[in-house]
């Protein structure tokens, strides 16, 4: 098999896996939307916390992915097998310990990002119901991480095909209700997709047990050495993740300046680019594959060939996208919202978005091919202070440009993080790293 057809076997399933799991937010986005402006606000900013929440809570998957692909790629199953098994219980109890923490904190949340009492009462809504049932979430995502280590990115993207289908038909009955039966509103939109993804991961537990991929969740014995490895990658991802949320955080104080139409317009910008987005996350997880399983077979001039390559295929379709994204950036945001004033800033976020996928995409393949050599600290060293840089930024362009200017900030940081994630890579210290379980 040609290394491009290789690329794209694992790219395709994957990029419309990650496709589909983003319509998770835009399916909510559009139901929501019909509440109204403000409700439309509330899940914006309860979105910038579920990255935040996300990232923490598939801490396991990240490092299960790498950890299996090495593994594999070293004709190693029974480790393979282990680790699988054993991380699928880790997530369980390192999710409902993240719930138990944060649901506590959702109020100091919500003061640091400015909200007001009626929006706190929103947003508060749709994230105390989605941290209640997080393992939902999470679980799908370390099956979903087993099959892609061994290098199967169909069954994952079928798995979430379910998921979506599942919630486009749920959401709307369990947001507005149907034939009598109450409507949950916000609360609804996440337990929708909660009851979507569970019944997902059932399925797909249940065919890594049939393809023998994993034991029974009740042979699980500690391994204190596979947790460390798994959470040694996983966890500079994850506190990028978080800080890339936070940050969003406090950026939204200075969006809250313009109101309602601030929030709503950034929401639906980010929107607007997350299918952009999930099309780099894709080939980023075939990066992850690709370059995991040559270092783990010792291939490293493999490894490094194949990461390019997939970041020259993955160039193709982002270049595209971002055409139309420029071109059509009104009726996009137009998609989202009646409100005249919301649909001209979104406009124009959309434009400005446009311009920069092409790092987007470096940074996020390039960090695939980092987490595949089991590498993953340069993604936080690069990411943090890049993400950080958004908030003294967006306080002085806001000064002068008003809400593009924060655009801009937020766009600028990303044009940086594409360039010196290139950099680092072509380094190649990433190549002496070991699989060490």
């Amino acid at each position: 098999m040609t290394d491009r057809k290789l690329i794209l076997t694992l790219a395709i399933p994957a990029v419309l896996q990650t496709v589909v799991r983003s319509l998770f937010a835009i399916v909510d986005a559009f139901w929501v939307g019909k509440m109204g402006s403000i409700e439309l606000a509330a899940i914006t900013v309860a979105t910038f916390l579920v990255w935040g929440i996300l990232a923490l809570g598939e801490m396991i998957a990240t490092g299960t992915n790498s950890l299996i692909a090495q593994s594999t790629g070293a004709k190693n199953p029974a480790l393979s097998k282990d680790i699988a098994s054993l991380n699928i219980v880790n997530t369980l109890f390192h999710t409902i310990s993240i719930s138990l923490i944060l649901i506590p904190m959702l109020p100091l949340f919500f003061y640091i990002t400015n909200l007001n009492a009626e929006q706190s009462k929103l947003a508060s809504e749709y994230l105390i119901t989605l941290l209640i049932g997080f393992p939902c979430i999470t679980l799908l995502s370390t099956v979903s991480a087993i099959f892609r280590g061994h290098g199967d990115t169909k069954t994952p993207f079928y798995l979430l095909v379910l998921a979506i289908v599942l919630n486009i038909f749920l959401a709307p009955l369990f947001i507005f209700g149907i034939y009598g039966i109450h409507g949950y509103g916000l609360a609804g939109a996440a337990v929708s997709s909660l009851v979507s993804y569970f019944i997902s991961f059932v399925i797909g537990y249940r065919l890594l047990r049939k393809r023998d991929l994993i034991s029974r969740v009740t042979h699980y014995k500690f391994d204190f050495k596979i947790l460390k490895e798994t959470l040694r990658i996983g966890m500079p991802v994850a506190l990028n993740g978080i800080a890339f949320s936070m940050i969003y955080i406090f950026v939204s104080r200075f969006v809250a300046d313009y109101g309602t139409v601030g929030f709503a317009s950034l929401g639906i910008g980010h929107r607007s680019e997350s299918l952009a987005y999930q099309v780099t996350v894709g080939f980023g997880l075939a990066s992850t594959i690709l370059v995991g399983q040559n270092v783990g077979a010792g291939n490293i001039p493999k490894a490094e060939r194949l990461a390019w390559k997939i970041f020259g295929v993955a160039s193709v379709v982002i270049l595209i996208y971002s055409a139309g994204l420029f071109i059509f950036s009104t009726e996009i945001a137009r998609f989202f919202s009646t409100d005249l004033e919301v649909i001209k800033a979104a406009s124009i976020y959309n434009k400005i978005a446009a311009t920069v996928q092409i790092f987007s995409a470096a940074e996020v393949i390039f960090g695939g091919a980092f987490a595949g050599a089991g590498d993953t600290l340069p993604t936080a060293v690069i990411g943090f202070p890049l993400n950080f840089i958004r908030i003294p930024m967006a306080a002085v362009m806001s000064g002068i440009w008003g809400l593009n200017g924060i655009w801009v900030a937020i766009c600028f940081s990303v044009v940086l993080k594409g360039i010196i994630i290139v950099f680092w890579f072509n380094t190649g210290r990433w190549k002496k790293r070991k699989l060490s379980v």
